[in-house]
Formats: structure tokens, C-alpha cells, sequence
């Protein structure tokens, strides 16, 4: 292990920091490791805290490895891992690294799946830690790689029962808000329970201490020097030594016998900031050592030896004289293996490097450079590093080079940076034009789930290009893919559009392709078009003759046609989406296993989406397992995710609602998928969706609106469309009416005209119900009946079976809020029926409790108890608390109805119990509006003249008050009909001829 001697002031007012490092370190020994992040400013000492922690850790037989980032040069993929785990042990009892996060030189396991990656590194570190306790140190985490930061997450999340430290050292000011970090850092405190230590700037007392124990001043001088050190430092502990050290150096702080004196420090210009700091050190220096210190800088915070000497035209003597003047001004130190140095701080090389006038660090970037294109195996990062900063048109190819190696590597985001540096590079002569044109192409491909809009842009980009050289394949791939886009983006039916005209494209190039699939097919095509024809060793081309690999039409052409399926299957083209989806497995059964699954994922996929809403849930699952194994065939562990959200929402939530268990384990294995995906997706959300409708369901809508926040921005539609109407309906349900329109209009910008075939259907079919309940929630009955009559034309122009049961349970309302009792219940009970074959059992429920409700309104009060009980009975299977409160309410209507006012109140006590942790206001408002109407039937017991029911002389006695039919039914929450119905058997019981006759009849028997 390398560390850095510490500085004087590294741990002066740090106590509280060292003995939580201390307390995490005596965990560790004991078997239970943890994630300790170390935050703060550039100079504060964090490097310095973890460091003396690990040299205590290995005084106490720990494994200690340190990895850093680096600024000022390309991070290759893993690079912190990589440096980390160079000296790690391999033996027999060991797992094999991945090549991925070794160096070059090291042997490893060539897996290319990031999943695989990282969870073989995970499970080397669990039993490399069997034989010893392991101190993993990654500094500088803020120039971490996004694969070493999805790492650094897999590795946290499993700490706590292994004998592991792992300490990550960040400066806060370069985690902004659009910084990887700033997302991940809550995640790993939440997931991993990651320990944080933000560093402060020592204080005054914290000086004083220092100075203290360094100086022994006269009080007077002390307080001076305390006074002069923190104006100037502001606590830096780095500025502090470097500035305590300058006056020492300039004899205005000198030891005078025993004690120390203090000369005139405002006399002296004393350097206030670092550069000045290090300029001053660098003065005493002769001018070749200065020199060779700048040129270092240039080449890296680490600097071989080898390297530094070849690139500076001199001898390693040299080198190592420069070395010497250098470590005793405190601005290097050696590396272990004493073949190189490191700068003390990343601050004193970034002072160094912008030091060096831009000519000269250019030519000193070319000269680095080259150095490394001489050597048997460079690195393509490095050398790509250098030759872009000198402005070298080498760099193209040594970018491309990168990105295909981070590409093997599974480090897709690295990948993608590199090749749009290599394409943002200028081409005037149009030399690179074709390959420039795959770069765009293959950033589209390796960031598809994660930015839609600047996946588009580097599309039209890349598409003149194509049309320039005639590439006619890629011209077919760019449609393909824009088309791709356009659907992710919620443009579907013009995504669709494009999608069809370039498969159709794609069929029209001859035949003369040689095999390939996906990513592969772009892999190979850019290292083919690079200068000395690399090729990737696992796909070679069929034919030597041919210019240029060219991607194989069919099977690509393949792919898209069955994503054609999935598409029409997400958008309610149900029956399409089967036609195609069959035939399209029929026709490739056939071929290789790993084949059929790869091409028929998304065809499945498709198939599922089309057999779950045409009510073929058995059918809809049996789809949906082979897509999963496409998908996961193919290492697209986002499409995997993908398909267990599509079969929850879909398949388990409608049709097994009764099975929290199946709900429960379908939305863990996505939320597994998705963090494989994690670092292909920037943009998806880190709490993943899969939970969003569950958590509604089982009465978590805090959690679900957290979720749907998160989602909200999502780059794929489905999933923001998700967001969209589950924060709908919890707006209804918490009262807030106005913002449940916003996410209606969201998804319907034409109101109930609004076509279908534009927007995920479940999503769009689930907004106009929500649509319809906001309109008859207010008596809106004209608008509550445009809307279904959208509701209905949704359904009948995607022949969808799977909503039916909610398009009859919204007449049936809609009936019920018009007078119309007779249509309403039959209604409800054609909706009960829909929703048994096949068994939907919250479609069973609502239907159950609607003609309860209807019951209890006609008097039916035993066939009102029959379906209330059977509504609470699947409200408890479901486990939906909100629907149970719902069933309630309804149960202490029927209740104070038949005079069992007992119960009626259990009811309520309940449901007020559920619904107040929720803030379902509306349903609150109910429990309210019942407890009072219970309130004054206690208070004044009526009285059954003439064989009243307790209903009718609740009835009565608002007629007796000279409210109207509708004033009656809004104040009993029943209808107008309702209401008639009820006046027409008081009159026939108390032989009144009229309401006037009737209210006597009331004041008569003290019912007024």
C-alpha cells in the first residue's frame, strides 16, 4: 500500500472523524464491514484521515488496497478497481477476476456483461475477505469512471456481513447537481448505509491548537500568527502547512533558543493562495528540476519513471535528481515499487499543469503521446488523452480505440464519451466522415434508455454522413433506431412509422453480409474502419474481398421486425401484435437456441403485452418468461426489468391482485434487473418504478408518490407515463381534483377526443377512467359521459378485454348519479360478471361494493350485506387498505341505515384509520359526513309511525325541512331516483296525498 507521510495539521480537529474511522475499522475486524464516504473540500485533509487509517489497518494484518481518480487525463473503464486490485492475490481458492478490472499486464476472466463483471468482484472481495480483512481505499471518487461508481455501489450494497472497509474520499465542490455522484451518494447512504464524514475547515480553535503544539510562541505572537493563518487559509489544512512552511522558509517565523518568534507578517508579501504557495517552492528550485516538475504534470498525478524520462529527452539520473529536490519541497513522493512518483496533492499538479504556457503543454501532450505509441501495448486512453490535448488528429482513432475497449468492458457511458469526443473532433477533409457517422450511430446504441433527445441529435447527425458515403446499412440502422426513439419518447405512432420504412430498407440490401447482432455488428464495423483494420477477434468478417465489415441485414432486420410487435403490443394494436409476434417465432424456429431467443424477445414481449389485455393472463405469463430469457441472453438487463414491470402491471396487478406474494417477488426481480442496467441508464430513475403501483395497492402512497416523482422525468415514456397516472390518482384520492385534470391532460391533450395508438394504452385507458371518476366526483354528468364514451371507443378499436369491467362499472356510476337505478345496477352486475371470466379480483371488488351500495339505496339490505361482505373479503386478499376503507364506508352506510349504529361506527373508526395516514381526504370527508348523520339519529331516536323505515324517516324529515329531491339525495349521498322512490313510499304509508300532507304527517308525530 502507498500512503503519503501526514501532514502537521492533517489530524488537528479531527477527533470526532478519527474515532468514527476507528469505530468502522474495529467493526470491520469483527466481520461486519461497512461504506464510509469522506467528503470536502480540496485540501482538507481526507486523504490524509483515510490513509492513517489504513496504515493502522495494515499494522493489524489487513489486506490494504488504494485506487485513485484522475483529472486532467481519460479515466479508462474500472480505472480506480483497476489500480486497486493490481496487487490483489490469485490462487485456487479465489474467483477470477474480469479482465475489465485488471491492468493490461494482469490475466483475468474476459467477461463483456457488466452484471458479470461486477458481481464477480463482488465475490472475489467476499472471499479474499474469508482469509483476511480487506481496506479498499478509492480517492478522488468525483474522476471515478460511471462503471467504477456502479461498482463502488454493488460492492457497498454487500458489506455488512464480510469483514471489508471501504472508504471513498470525494471533493463536495466537484459534485454539482448533473455530477453521477450527486444522484448515487443518497443512494449509498439509503441502500448501503454508507457512513458519511463531510470535512469543515478547521476552525480558529482548531488553529490555535496546531500552533500550539508546533510553536512555542508568546501569547501575543500566537494570537497574532492564529489570527494571520486563518484569514488566509480559511481552514485549509493543505494552505495551512504550505503557508506555515513559507514562513518558516522566509525566517519570518524562526526558533529563537527554546521558544519560537513571530517577525512583522505584514510587512511580507506572504502568498495567500496555493499557486503562490507552490510557485514560491518552486523558486528554490534550479530551473531544469522546475522543468521536469511542469512536465510531470502534464503526464499524469502518477509518473513513471520510464515514461517521465523518455518524454522529458533525458537520463533517469536526472530524473531521479529532480525527484529528491522535489520530495524535500513536499510536492511528490515516491510510488511503492519505487518506479515513479505521485503528486502529494491533486492540487499541486492542476497549480503545475495550467502553469505551463498552452504551446508548450501541447508539444509536452504530442511527446507523451508518442512515447506511448512506441510502447508494445498502449493505453488507448492515455495515448488518446495526450494526442487530443496537443490538437494531434491521431486522437480519432486512439478515441475509438477507448470507447471499443470500454465497450468490451461493459462500460457503456465510457464508451459513449469517448466516441463523441472522437466525433466532435474536426474533419476537414471529410477522411473520417463513415466513421464518424458509426460513432453517432453507436452512442444511440449504447445510451438508448438513457436520453432520448440527445440520442435523436446524434442520429441527425450521423444520418448526412451516411448519405455522403453511401452507406445505405447504416442509413437503414439510423431510421431503425430514430424510430426506436421516437417510441421510447412517447412519439409512437410516428416512431412506428419510421421504424417499419427502415426494417423495409434494411430488406432491400443484398445479401453479401456477413453475421452479426446488435452492439456486435456496430463493434465491429468501427474497428474495421480504423486505420490499421483492428477487428474484434469474435466477429470477424466472412469474406477478406469486402471493404468494410457490414452489418448483417437479418438479423438486426430480425430484431426490429419483432420490436414491431412489442411496439403494437404496448399501444393496443393487440391483435397485430399477435399476428406478428407469431409468425415471427414460427418463422425462426429454427434457428439456434441463443438465436431465437435473442431475435424473439422483443416478438414475446409483444405477445405478452397483446395476450394480457385481450384476458389471456396464462397466455399472456407463458410470453413474457421467453422474453426474459432473450433479453437476459443478450446481457440487456434494462429490457429484462423492462419485461417483469410490463408482466406485473399487466399480468400479476389485474389478475392476481389476490397474490401479494407473486406481485411482491416480480417487482424485487425488476428491481434487480435495473440495477444491472444502472449504468447504461443515467436517466432511470434510481428508484426503480417496478414498486409504484404495488405500493398503491398495499396503501404505501408515500412511497408511491416518492417513486412517481422519480419516475416522473424518466427517459422512457412507459415509465414516465407510469408516474403519471399513479400521481393522478393519488391526487384524487387526497383531494386535490385540480392536479389529477393536469395528469388526465397530460396523456389526453385533445380531452376525450384524443386518439389512440400515440401513447402506452394501459396508461392512456387508465387516465380517462380517472377522467371519468374527477367528472361524476363534482356532478359533472355530461362530461363523466364523454369520457366514457372515449373509454369505450379506446376499447372497441383495440378489441381490449382486460378494461371492459371498468368501462361497465363507470356506466354504472355514471347511471346511479343520474336517477337511473335500474341501469346502474344492471351495470354492476354485467361488470361483476366481465371481471369473473377472467378473474380480476379488484374489478370484483369495486363491482362487489357498487352493488352494495345500490342495495342499501333500494332497501335491499340482505343482498347489500351479501356483496359488502364479499368486497371486504377480497379487499383483505388483495391486502388493499384503501379499498378496505372504501368497503367500509360503504358497510357503515348500510349500517346506520338498518339501525346499527354500533357497527356503523366500528366502520368508521376503522376506515378513518386507514384513510388518515393516507390523507384520503375525500374518503375522510365521508367518515365525517356519516358520523354526523349518526350523531343526530342518536341524538333524536326516531320514531317508526306508519311502518316507516329508519331510511324513509330520514327522508321525511328533509322533506318536512322543504328540501328538494336533489338536496335530499346530495345530503344522503344516494340519487335523485333514489329519493323519489323513497318519497313515493312514504306518501303510500302515511296516506298523504303530497309532500304538504306528508310534512303535517312529520309535525304530527314529532318527526320534524
Amino acid at each position: 500500500m502507498h500512503t503519503s507521510t501526514p501532514s502537521p495539521s492533517a489530524f488537528v480537529g479531527r477527533d470526532r472523524e478519527l474515532t468514527t474511522l476507528r469505530e468502522h475499522l474495529a467493526a470491520a475486524f469483527s466481520g461486519h464491514g461497512s461504506l464510509v464516504l469522506i467528503g470536502g473540500e480540496a485540501g482538507l485533509g481526507k486523504t490524509a484521515l483515510a490513509e492513517a487509517l489504513c496504515r493502522e489497518a495494515a499494522e493489524r494484518g489487513a489486506l490494504v488496497l488504494v485506487g485513485h481518480g484522475y483529472d486532467l487525463s481519460e479515466t479508462p473503464p474500472y480505472g480506480p478497481w483497476a489500480e486497486a486490485l493490481a496487487p490483489a492475490p490469485a490462487n485456487d481458492q479465489l474467483p477470477t477476476l474480469p479482465a475489465a478490472v485488471l491492468p493490461s499486464e494482469r490475466d483475468g476472466d474476459p467477461l463483456t456483461a457488466q452484471d458479470a463483471i461486477l458481481r464477480r468482484v463482488r465475490d472475489y472481495l467476499a472471499a479474499l475477505a474469508t482469509m483476511q480483512p480487506v481496506i479498499i481505499l478509492i480517492d478522488d471518487l468525483h474522476w471515478a469512471d460511471p462503471a467504477s461508481l456502479d461498482l463502488l455501489r454493488v460492492v457497498g450494497r454487500g458489506l455488512a456481513d464480510v469483514p471489508i472497509l471501504l472508504l471513498a474520499i470525494y471533493r463536495a465542490e466537484e459534485v454539482s447537481r448533473g455530477h453521477p455522484l450527486a444522484a448515487l451518494i443518497p443512494l449509498l447512504v439509503r441502500e448501503a448505509h454508507a457512513m458519511r464524514l463531510d470535512l469543515h475547515p478547521l476552525d480558529a480553535a482548531a488553529i490555535g491548537t496546531l500552533v500550539t503544539a508546533r510553536y512555542a510562541l508568546d501569547d501575543a505572537d500566537h494570537d497574532r500568527l492564529v489570527r494571520y493563518l486563518v484569514g488566509r487559509t480559511e481552514g485549509n489544512a493543505l494552505f495551512l502547512d504550505e503557508l506555515l512552511r513559507t514562513l518558516e522558509g522566509e525566517d519570518m517565523l524562526h526558533g529563537a533558543g527554546e521558544r519560537w518568534a513571530l517577525g512583522n507578517l505584514e510587512g511580507v508579501p506572504v502568498p495567500t493562495l496555493l499557486r503562490q504557495v507552490i510557485e514560491g517552492r518552486l523558486h528554490r528550485l534550479d530551473a531544469e528540476t522546475e522543468r521536469l516538475l511542469a512536465l510531470a504534470a502534464v503526464i499524469g498525478q502518477e509518473v513513471p519513471l520510464s515514461l517521465w524520462a523518455a518524454v522529458a529527452g533525458t537520463d533517469e539520473e536526472r530524473i531521479l535528481n529532480a525527484i529528491e529536490a522535489a520530495a524535500g519541497a513536499r510536492l511528490v513522493s515516491e510510488t511503492p515499487d519505487g518506479a515513479g512518483v505521485r503528486f502529494a496533492h491533486a492540487l499541486i499538479r492542476e497549480a503545475l499543469y495550467e502553469g505551463v504556457p498552452l504551446t508548450r503543454r501541447r508539444g509536452w501532450h504530442r511527446r507523451a503521446g508518442e512515447v506511448l505509441l512506441a510502447m508494445p501495448q498502449p493505453d488507448p486512453d492515455a495515448v488518446a488523452h495526450h494526442l487530443r490535448a496537443a490538437g494531434d488528429a491521431r486522437a480519432f482513432a486512439w478515441l475509438v480505440r477507448a470507447g471499443l475497449r470500454a465497450w468490451r468492458a461493459a462500460a457503456w457511458l465510457t464508451a459513449a464519451a469517448r466516441f463523441a469526443a472522437a466525433a466532435a473532433l474536426p474533419d476537414e477533409d471529410g477522411a473520417n466522415a463513415r466513421t464518424r457517422g458509426w460513432l453517432h450511430f453507436c452512442r444511440v446504441t449504447l445510451v438508448v434508455y438513457a436520453d432520448n433527445a440527445q440520442g435523436l441529435r446524434a442520429l441527425d447527425a450521423a444520418e448526412p454522413l451516411a448519405v455522403a458515403v453511401g452507406d445505405r446499412a447504416l442509413a437503414a440502422y439510423i431510421r431503425i433506431h430514430r424510430g426506436q426513439l421516437q417510441c421510447l419518447s412517447g412519439e409512437i405512432r410516428r416512431g412506428l412509422a419510421e421504424m417499419e420504412r427502415g426494417v423495409a430498407e434494411m430488406d432491400a440490401l443484398p445479401d453479401a453480409y456477413r453475421p452479426g447482432a446488435g452492439r456486435e455488428v456496430a463493434l465491429a464495423t468501427l474497428a474495421a474502419l480504423l486505420p490499421d483494420g483492428e477487428r474484434a477477434t469474435s466477429v470477424a468478417p466472412r469474406a477478406s474481398t469486402a471493404p468494410t465489415v457490414t452489418p448483417y441485414r437479418g438479423n438486426l432486420a430480425n430484431w426490429y421486425r419483432g420490436n414491431l410487435a412489442n411496439w403494437r403490443g404496448q399501444t393496443g394494436r393487440y391483435h397485430e401484435a399477435v399476428a406478428m409476434g407469431e409468425h415471427f417465432i414460427a418463422a425462426h424456429a429454427a434457428a439456434p437456441d441463443n438465436d431465437r431467443l435473442a431475435w424473439g424477445a422483443s416478438a414475446q414481449l409483444g405477445l405478452g403485452h397483446a395476450h394480457a389485455a385481450l384476458g389471456r393472463p396464462e397466455a399472456a405469463r407463458r410470453a413474457y418468461a421467453p422474453a426474459r430469457a432473450g433479453f437476459s441472453a443478450t446481457g440487456d438487463a434494462h429490457m429484462v426489468g423492462s419485461t417483469l414491470w410490463c408482466e406485473l402491471l399487466l399480468a400479476v396487478l389485474p389478475y392476481q391482485t389476490d397474490d401479494p406474494a407473486e406481485r411482491a417477488r416480480l417487482a424485487t426481480e425488476a428491481a434487480r434487473a435495473w440495477e444491472r442496467a444502472r449504468g447504461a441508464i443515467t436517466d432511470t430513475p434510481h428508484d426503480d418504478p417496478t414498486d409504484l403501483f404495488p405500493a398503491l395497492i398495499d396503501g404505501r402512497w408515500a412511497d408511491a408518490d416518492r417513486l412517481a416523482q422519480g419516475t416522473l422525468t424518466a427517459a422512457t415514456a412507459g415509465y414516465s407515463q407510469g408516474a403519471i397516472v399513479a400521481l393522478g390518482v393519488l391526487a384524487r384520492h387526497q383531494g386535490k381534483p385540480d392536479r389529477a385534470w393536469e395528469r388526465v391532460r397530460a396523456l389526453h391533450p385533445a380531452g376525450p377526443e384524443t386518439e389512440p395508438g400515440d401513447c402506452y394504452f394501459a396508461h392512456g385507458i387508465a387516465l380517462q377512467a380517472l377522467a371519468v371518476d374527477l367528472a361524476l366526483d363534482t356532478g359533472e354528468l355530461a362530461t363523466a359521459a364523454r369520457w366514457i364514451a372515449a373509454h369505450e371507443r379506446w376499447l372497441d378499436w383495440s378489441d381490449a378485454v382486460l378494461w371492459r369491467a371498468d368501462q361497465l362499472l363507470l356506466r354504472a356510476r355514471h347511471a346511479w348519479a343520474s336517477g337511473e337505478t335500474e341501469g346502474a345496477v344492471a351495470h354492476a352486475e354485467a361488470a361483476l360478471r366481465q371481471a369473473s371470466e377472467p378473474r380480476q379480483p379488484l374489478r370484483l371488488l369495486a363491482a362487489q361494493r357498487l352493488l352494495g351500495e345500490l342495495a342499501t339505496d333500494a332497501g335491499r339490505y340482505d343482498a347489500a350485506a351479501t356483496h359488502l361482505k364479499a368486497s371486504l373479503a377480497l379487499a383483505d386478499a388483495c391486502a388493499a387498505p384503501s379499498e378496505r376503507a372504501l368497503s367500509l364506508l360503504a358497510l357503515a352506510q348500510w349500517c346506520a341505515t338498518t339501525g346499527d349504529t354500533a357497527a356503523a361506527r366500528a366502520a368508521l373508526d376503522e376506515a378513518r384509520s386507514i384513510c388518515t395516514p393516507l390523507e384520503a381526504k375525500p374518503a375522510l370527508a365521508r367518515v365525517a359526513a356519516i358520523a354526523t348523520r349518526l350523531a343526530a339519529a342518536q341524538a333524536a331516536p326516531p320514531r317508526n309511525p306508519a311502518g316507516l323505515s329508519a331510511r324513509e324517516i330520514e327522508v321525511l324529515r328533509l322533506v318536512a325541512r322543504g328540501d328538494s329531491n336533489r338536496a335530499i339525495a346530495e345530503a344522503l349521498s344516494v340519487s335523485v331516483w333514489t329519493v323519489k322512490q323513497h318519497v313515493a313510499h312514504i306518501l303510500d304509508k302515511t296516506g298523504a296525498e303530497n309532500r304538504a300532507a306528508a310534512t303535517a304527517f312529520a309535525f304530527r308525530h314529532d318527526l320534524a
